[in-house]
């Protein structure tokens, strides 16, 4: 059975990007050799995440210490590649993934295919440890098929890429300095703000501004750290705070010029992720993130032929 790529929604195609690699499935580890194989004839849109070692090359690992995500324990940066590649994937028989492993297996794909490598380093990295990313991508980057991104929530990092090559597409997301108050783990922003939005800038200290003044200024702002921007990245939480209040985030984006606005993270398993997604399509998105996008579209398709019986007809179909 074929996996979705798109939704077709009132007329207009939504991108399904396939967060860390993953089908829905669960038949294969996320950010894995076996997940890139599962979804690569299907995808047109896929995301991965990368990590630095301890010498100098990528790894596909989302987080900053191995117990996490593999059978090894320790930071990620005490291994090599050669060592690395000892572990196991946690509750798989499948090592960790390279970067340049992912990049030899995308060499034998034909079909266009946008491929977003979300660095996670939050660090400031070195000119020459991001020279070997660079360097690692090169090969995608040269063939015609496929639109490279690199994404980051460390602006800094994105800086610095640019300067090595302007001609990068980089993607950012806000997430860093602004928010919405989501889960209770011990992250930046730290405070939560007279507005209620996780933000640590002073504008915020006061309620001062109307809300819809307050989020202009402040996604405005967050739009020229990285310039120019091909995405930008919106948790669905903080889009849909907004929204409560009567501003559109997506639109702000928009009215910038020019960026791809991408809303995260979206699953089939909550159960209020068909009306959720219903709120961001309306609100304009032109991709969404998903862990599930093998299910994705059919809850949407039901909820929304449901709220809309008269019509007779199908307003969302996968492509």
């Amino acid at each position: 059975m074929s996996l979705p790529s798109a939704i077709t929604y009132r007329g207009r195609t939504v991108l399904l990007k396939y967060h860390k690699l993953q089908s829905g499935y669960s038949r294969c580890p996320p950010n894995s050799l076996s997940a890139l194989r599962e979804i690569l004839q299907d995808a047109r849109a896929i995301e991965f995440d990368v990590r630095l070692l301890g010498d100098g090359t990528y790894a596909l690992l989302h987080e900053e210490r191995l117990e996490a995500e593999t059978t090894g324990m320790g930071p990620v940066r005490s291994l090599t590649a050669d060592s690395l590649k000892s572990l196991r994937l946690r509750g798989w028989d499948e090592p960790p993934a390279l970067l340049r492993e992912i990049v030899e297996v995308l060499r034998g794909h034909d079909s266009s295919l946008k491929v977003q490598v979300d660095l996670k380093e939050l660090l400031p990295l070195s000119r020459r440890e991001l020279m070997v990313l660079l360097r690692e991508l090169e090969p995608l980057r040269e063939a015609g098929q496929f639109t490279v991104v690199v994404s980051s929530m460390a602006d800094w990092n994105l800086r610095t890429l640019r300067r090595l090559d302007p001609t990068l597409p980089v993607g950012f997301d806000i997430a860093l300095h602004l928010d919405a108050p989501v889960g209770d783990a011990a992250r930046l922003p730290v405070r939560v703000n007279a507005y209620g939005y996780l933000d640590d800038h002073p504008l915020g200290f006061h309620r001062v501004l109307p809300v819809a003044d307050y989020l202009q200024d402040r996604l405005e702002t967050l739009l020229r750290v990285v310039d120019p921007l091909q995405e930008v990245y919106l948790r669905k939480e903080f889009v849909l705070q907004a929204l409560g209040e009567g501003v559109n985030p997506i639109e702000v984006v928009h009215r910038y010029g020019g960026i791809l606005v991408d809303v995260w993270t979206f699953h089939a398993t909550d159960p209020q992720m068909a009306r959720e997604l219903v709120t961001v399509l309306d609100a304009g998105a032109d991709q969404v993130t998903t862990g599930t996008p093998a299910t994705l579209p059919d809850l949407l398709r039901d909820l929304v032929t449901r709220q809309n019986p008269e019509t007779g007809e199908a307003p969302v179909a996968s492509v």
